[in-house]
């Protein structure tokens, strides 16, 4: 059984919202996947999965010597952005992974596709493994490795205009696994049945 421990010291997405995020607490505890919302940040060390869903807030130099810390001990963490670095949330996380000396970057831009999308073209779909996924308003993300879900041949982001842009990462650390995703809403009650969202949302949490 998976534990999550799902920040909100830094002013993230509760997952106590049930609005938004109800359905995924649902699907997860059918699979044996409990999820905590977590309010002081020096007890998601006690969680096998660290969510960060929309920092708000900035990091601390001791909070993210304990990320780096958790990562070494292995733990898997999640940080989750939006596009167009909306709140900051996106630079907020480079300054972490920046600290924490990972090669990973989240970019000031949006992923659109006109052909690969669920009814919209800032709601392009991705590639997971096999499976096909929609990653609603997403950053892109630039790593030199590690593609955990990247997009479709008709994608661009702009304004950049980079082309088949990464949707998020993984990156393994010592004995932990850390995910970056340019994306914080593709699991919630909207996007999570769309496609094949559910499998990358659940896959994600459980270890």
């Amino acid at each position: 059984m998976s534990v999550v421990g799902w920040d909100n010291s830094h002013g993230e997405f509760t997952i106590e919202d049930y609005y938004y995020f109800s359905k995924l607490r649902k699907f997860a505890e059918k699979e044996g996947v409990e999820i905590y919302e977590i309010k002081s940040f020096n007890k998601l060390g006690d969680y096998d999965v660290i969510v960060f869903n929309y920092p708000e807030k900035d990091f601390r130099s001791q909070e993210i010597a304990k990320i780096k810390r958790w990562l070494r001990m292995g733990k898997r963490i999640i940080f989750a952005a939006y596009y167009s670095n909306m709140d900051g949330v996106a630079e907020r996380i480079n300054k972490v992974l920046a600290k924490i000396e990972v090669p990973v970057k989240i970019n000031n831009d949006v992923v659109m596709d006109p052909e690969n999308n669920y009814e919209d073209i800032l709601f392009p779909k991705g590639k997971y493994g096999e499976h096909t996924v929609v990653m609603p308003c997403s950053a892109s993300v630039t790593a030199k490795d590690g593609i955990l879900v990247n997009s479709f041949e008709t994608a661009k982001c702009h304004p950049t205009g980079v082309e088949n842009p990464a949707f998020g990462v993984r990156v393994n650390m010592e004995k932990g696994e850390l995910i970056v995703l340019g994306t914080c809403v593709f699991w919630d009650n909207f996007a999570i049945e769309w496609e094949e969202n559910k499998i990358l949302a659940l896959d994600l949490l459980k270890i």
